[in-house]
């Protein structure tokens, strides 16, 4: 008798006895998309796509094109054409002989020596005696962080009309029968500007400054009181050391100064003076012709060479004085 095909067995075994055979589902694309994992994915992917994007346009992009355009220069007939090291070159040549870029220079490292050693400690110091709920501390507060609410061009020209010969400061020195000075016109006019950034910079520091020393947790500095320790003795003894990441950031952020005083002359005087000059405001005013653009990233690129290595050795010197505190 021949053996029954596999087919024929089956078929001769009761329909309950035999087992269903289960058909494997494909995986709908549509639930992929719908899972969980999916839509967390999008949303960190969403998130991260704006701050990459402007890293990549704004930093990388505009950096890496500033020193290509350093090894070039523009001509009206020819274009952009490769010269190597000859920008660099007509800078150093162009530092010996013209003194007004010496004076630009000394403008801008002033502006920087007088964020670090002026505004910043006035800052802390006013910062510290309004978190001790001084007498209207909450009037003085609004008083100083006023100017940094308001636009500078605003501020400036309010700034100017007041010390002009015949401003409010004209006004005062005639009611003492004497002609008032003429501040916006060399060589007061650069000690002008200086006040100026002073008045004009204290608020944003302050701010910052004041919430940094509201999280000391107030039971260290009832102990410090306890134990005998007066007001400066509070300020540099626990304070400061407490708050010190913050400071040696702010720090750093006031010597940058060298590069980011660039409207406070301009708006004060409403013309360009050699003695007011500064490195920010010469590079705003050549960016918008071509040629001009190749020698103020040639001059940046420059200045940053020499400004870095100063500004991270200054930030490691700073760290080491104290140790990082949590609390």
């Amino acid at each position: 008798m021949q053996e029954a095909t596999v087919e024929e067995t089956l078929s001769q075994v009761p329909e309950t006895e035999q087992k269903p055979v289960v058909k494997k589902r494909k995986r709908r694309p549509r639930k992929f998309f719908k899972s969980r994992k999916f839509r967390r994915n999008l949303f960190v992917i969403s998130m991260l796509a704006y701050p990459v994007l402007q890293f990549v346009i704004m930093w990388a992009f505009v950096n890496v094109d500033s020193i290509i355009m350093t090894f070039q220069r523009y001509d009206p007939i020819e274009g952009w054409r490769f010269v190597g090291f000859q920008n660099y070159a007509n800078w150093f040549e162009r530092f010996r002989l013209d003194p007004a870029f010496k004076i630009m220079f000394v403008n801008s490292a002033l502006h920087s020596v007088v964020g670090m050693f002026i505004i910043f400690p006035i800052c802390l110091i006013v910062s510290y005696f309004l978190c001790r709920k001084i007498p209207a501390s909450g009037f003085f507060r609004v008083l100083f962080y006023l100017p940094s609410i308001i636009p500078l061009v605003v501020l400036a020209l309010g700034f100017s009309n007041m010390i002009k010969v015949d401003g409010l400061l004209g006004k005062l020195y005639e009611g003492f029968n004497a002609q008032a000075p003429d501040l916006l016109v060399p060589p007061k006019v650069r000690w002008t500007i200086f006040g100026f950034t002073i008045w004009a910079g204290i608020g944003g520091n302050l701010l910052l400054l004041s919430g940094t020393i509201k999280r000391v947790p107030t039971e260290v500095l009832e102990s410090a009181r306890l134990d005998g320790v007066g007001t400066f003795g509070e300020l540099f003894k626990i304070i400061i050391p407490m708050i010190w990441p913050t400071l040696v950031t702010l720090f750093i952020m006031s010597m940058m100064g060298i590069f980011t005083v660039v409207f406070q002359p301009l708006f004060l005087t409403d013309k360009l003076m050699d003695e007011t000059m500064t490195l920010g405001l010469w590079i705003f005013n050549q960016a918008t012709d071509k040629s001009g653009s190749v020698q103020a990233a040639t001059l940046g690129i420059m200045t940053t060479v020499v400004v870095a290595p100063i500004i991270l050795l200054t930030r490691w010197g700073l760290d080491k004085m104290f140790a990082n505190i949590n609390y």
